[in-house]
């Protein structure tokens, strides 16, 4: 009992009240109670719990303002848990938070980002998102949330939330959980919000409810494809162990007299500044490691690099520079970074660095920096600058707080791969140009710009949250950009002007493909397909909608919610009548109307425009191939009808992924080259560990190879291949081709290491119809009609020492033996069994 009054006594000492919170984080165990007011934000970092007691009323004070803090994750007020909060009302006296303020404003919510939060009897009113849980646990009980934007956001595998008893009503959009979290979310009250009570992306379905009240049945249950990502490797970075090294200077507070150069490894106890005009060279493979002191108790260390003069950190492949935290359990904010301010002469230069555990791995203000080949992982942000001309190419930037977030510079943005990370690129105000960028996975933002002026081309943005962003912005164009497979919205327009979206390849995101408010544009020549619900969502534009191809999205093409009519002429709608896939004044009399006359009655054909494809999607109608496409560990699936059109020497290569293209008898799928002819052919379809992969009713024709298989499980079926220098050449396997017509190729099929079936083909008029180079025993041949080829219907390669079983096919002579090389022919190779054989032509179960 002493014990707990002590205890009691020593919470009662730092009860706060009335409290006035602003921008600070809690250093120690804190209790609130009376009347608590937020004009900023609130951390609890590790390690900290925040007590709220029963009765208090939290008001904050919103904020829309830009912050630069990397602990931030919203540019509103928010309350972010990564310690523990623990919220203990009764339903007699609840914990209010509320927005006191005259202006409908609202303040981001509570986020618990790898924290654990421990409510009860809560009243939860006026935020962006009541509840946000990144990857931390809370337990919720006894509460209202209602009047947010959202109620409750649930993302990450790591996210675990257990509701009871709780009313989530009366928001714009109740509970989702995505991207793995897990939601117990029955037996309460998630009813009456308006545009969406539920949204749950699981393993193998989307759920999408809204019913007076969550019950065990599901209802209104929605089948959708699981978002899948994958992500890029970091393979090329060189992993670098310090005890390799001795350590060959220690640095405390100190300022560099003059030109330094710096080799071997480095530790640093504090704040080292390097003057004007001075500069300090990093040489490859250099370690630089920075204790961690932090005198403020926040849990953000303080010791880092100031740069006045000029950094020139070059590493190579091979032999990368690390920067990072000298602690033996390494985390996040151990040191604050790499700044560089008002050095906008000579381009410092951080290349093939690796720069991990900071604040801010790399800050600068007005100057002139480039950061190529560089790898920056575990910082609260990435990296943040302002006014400054900045050139990032080829960095890996991945599992921080915040990527990239920069304002009123200069920006060349090119193949760089953000992913994994909260927030993605945020650009406020700046010069951009962004063009063949990896923006993947990020847990919120994928893309985001404010303002300024923006060239984005070529980039791939998926599977997070939000696609690409562009608010307040008053010139633009975005084209030939791929956004697929986030969970709401891909490309969103808000405020902006004279804004250009072209071709662009937006598919399979959850919400709208996409939506536009407040804004004037030319939306033209883009593919807009399989979104979750709208194509195109309008809450109010003024411009045109013409020349795109819109089509199978859930629940329309476009939907008008403004009064004013939308011009959308020309646009192909799927070959349905456009009246009925489109919502507006015809639906509902208080909209404007969509002004699609006059319709496009074929599907556009569209340019594929990106390199390298990192998540699942669809191809439908005339794709267009201008350079060879790499599919990463992801599917890539080919609906029936389907063409594709490769430019000379251009082709697909799947990589650890699989291709799906399973066409039908009346909507066969065809591979063929752009020109037709056997001068331009297009190269092949590699499939390398590609399991799982399928083709059928597909045609193949003008390739080198038209498909080059190794090391995958492989199906082949009533596929016809034609004019091709060779059809199917495979390594490996196993692989099944059946029914399938193999004609005017120069080789059919060729084997090499095989392990195959080959049953129901018809293979004639190539100059070889089947070649098995080497180790063909593990190749069967059975109930084919082999014939008419010009050289040989078989071939046994010189190397290849194994009979070939090749009973049971029709060989179109008398004597198969005159029509085969094998070993008859050339002793010490292997031989073609082919007896017994039909001695009449088989009438095949195929459908070509």
């Amino acid at each position: 009992m002493e014990f707990l009054r002590t205890t009691l006594l020593f919470l009662i000492f730092f009860v706060l009240l009335p409290y006035c919170a602003s921008g600070k984080t809690i250093i120690r165990d804190t209790v609130w109670k009376g009347e608590i007011t937020l004009t900023e934000d609130i951390v609890v970092p590790e390690g900290v719990t925040l007590t709220i007691l029963s009765g208090t009323m939290v008001n904050i004070i919103p904020s829309d303002r830009t912050k630069n803090g990397a602990e931030y994750l919203s540019f509103m007020t928010e309350m972010t848990i990564r310690g523990r909060l623990v919220i203990d009302g009764t339903r007699e006296a609840p914990v209010v938070f509320q927005v006191k303020n005259d202006k409908p404003d609202r303040w981001a919510g509570i986020i618990i980002d790898r924290g654990n939060a421990y409510i009860k009897a809560c009243r939860i009113e006026d935020a962006e998102t009541g509840l946000l849980i990144m990857n931390g646990s809370l337990e919720l009980t006894d509460s209202i949330i209602e009047n947010n934007r959202y109620g409750l956001i649930a993302q990450g595998p790591q996210a675990f939330v257990s509701m009871k008893k709780t009313q989530v009503a009366n928001n714009d959009y109740g509970v989702f959980a995505f991207a793995g979290a897990k939601v117990n979310y029955k037996k309460n009250i998630i009813a009456d919000n308006r545009k969406r009570d539920l949204y749950l992306i699981e393993a193998d379905k989307v759920v999408v409810l809204k019913p007076d009240m969550v019950k065990p049945e599901i209802k209104d249950l929605i089948a959708g494809r699981y978002v899948s990502c994958n992500k890029p490797a970091t393979g090329f970075m060189k992993e670098y162990k310090a005890l390799e090294k001795e350590v060959t200077k220690v640095y405390n507070d100190e300022v560099l007299p003059g030109d330094t150069v710096w080799r071997g490894r480095i530790v640093v106890n504090g704040l080292i500044r390097v003057p004007e005009k001075v500069r300090l060279v990093i040489v490859p493979g250099t370690v630089i490691e920075f204790t961690k002191k932090d005198t403020n108790g926040d849990g953000i260390g303080e010791n880092g690099l100031l740069m006045q003069g000029v950094l020139i950190a070059k590493g190579t492949r091979d032999n990368p520079i690390i920067f990072r935290s000298a602690g033996t359990a390494r985390s996040m904010g151990d040191w604050d970074g790499i700044n560089i301010m008002n050095s906008d002469g000579a381009q410092n230069l951080v290349e093939y660095c690796r720069i991990e555990d900071a604040y801010r791995g790399l800050h600068f203000h007005f100057s002139n920096v480039m950061v190529q080949g560089s790898v920056l992982s575990n910082n609260y942000r990435a990296i943040q600058f302002q006014e400054s001309a900045v050139e990032m190419k080829g960095n890996y930037i991945f599992n921080n707080k915040s990527g990239v977030k920069g304002r009123d510079s200069e920006i060349v943005f090119t193949d760089n791969y953000v992913y994994n990370n909260i927030n993605g690129v945020n650009f406020f105000r700046s010069s951009l140009s962004a063009s063949n960028n990896k923006i993947l996975g990020n847990m919120n933002e994928g893309f985001k710009i404010r303002e300024g002026v923006t060239n984005a081309d070529e980039n791939f943005i998926g599977c997070g949250r939000y696609g690409m962003m562009v608010n307040d912005a008053f010139h633009g164009k975005f084209s030939g950009n791929v956004i697929v497979n986030n969970y709401e919205s891909g490309l969103s327009l808000k405020g902006s002007d004279n804004i250009e979206v072209s071709e662009n390849f937006i598919q399979g995101n959850g919400f709208n493909g996409i939506n536009l408010q407040d804004s004037r544009a030319l939306i033209k020549d883009n593919f807009i397909l399989g979104n979750g619900e709208r194509g195109i969502g309008v809450q109010s534009f003024t411009g045109i909608i013409t020349e795109n191809s819109i089509a199978s999205n859930g629940l329309c093409a476009i939907e008008n919610e403004s009064a004013v009519d939308i011009f959308a002429p020309s646009n192909w709608w799927g070959g349905k009548d456009a009246g009925s896939v489109i919502y507006d004044k015809e639906d509902d009399p208080g909209r404007g109307r969509i002004l699609y006359a006059p319709i496009k009655e074929n599907q556009l054909p569209f340019t594929w425009p990106v390199k390298d494809i990192f998540a699942d999607i669809t191809w439908l109608g005339d794709i267009i191939l201008k350079n060879s496409v790499n599919v990463s560990g992801v599917t890539l699936e080919l609906s029936p009808a389907t063409k594709i059109s490769f430019l000379k020497g251009t082709g697909i290569k799947i990589l650890s992924g699989k291709i799906l293209a399973t066409g039908k008898e009346d909507g066969r799928i065809v591979f063929t080259s752009e020109d037709k002819n056997k001068d331009d052919l297009w190269d092949e379809i590699l499939l390398e560990h590609a399991d799982g992969s399928e083709f059928s009713f597909c045609d193949f024709e003008y390739a080198t190879w038209a498909i080059h298989s190794h090391f995958t499980n492989l199906k082949i079926s009533n596929s016809r291949f034609l004019h091709n220098y060779g059809g199917l050449r495979f390594r490996s396997g196993p692989v099944e081709v059946r029914y399938s017509l193999f004609k005017e190729n120069n080789v059919g099929i060729r084997s090499y290491f095989g392990n195959a079936l080959v049953e129901g083909n018809v293979i004639l008029n190539n100059e070889v119809g089947i070649f098995v180079r080497e180790k063909g025993g593990g190749i069967t041949i059975k109930n084919n009609n082999i014939y008419s080829n010009k050289a040989y219907n078989l071939r046994v390669g010189d190397f290849n020492t194994e009979d070939v079983d090749a009973r049971e096919n029709w060989w179109g002579v008398d004597d198969p033996a005159a029509t085969i090389f094998d070993a008859r022919r050339e002793p010490g190779i292997g031989e073609v069994i082919y007896k017994p054989f039909f001695k009449e032509q088989l009438e095949l179960r195929w459908r070509n």
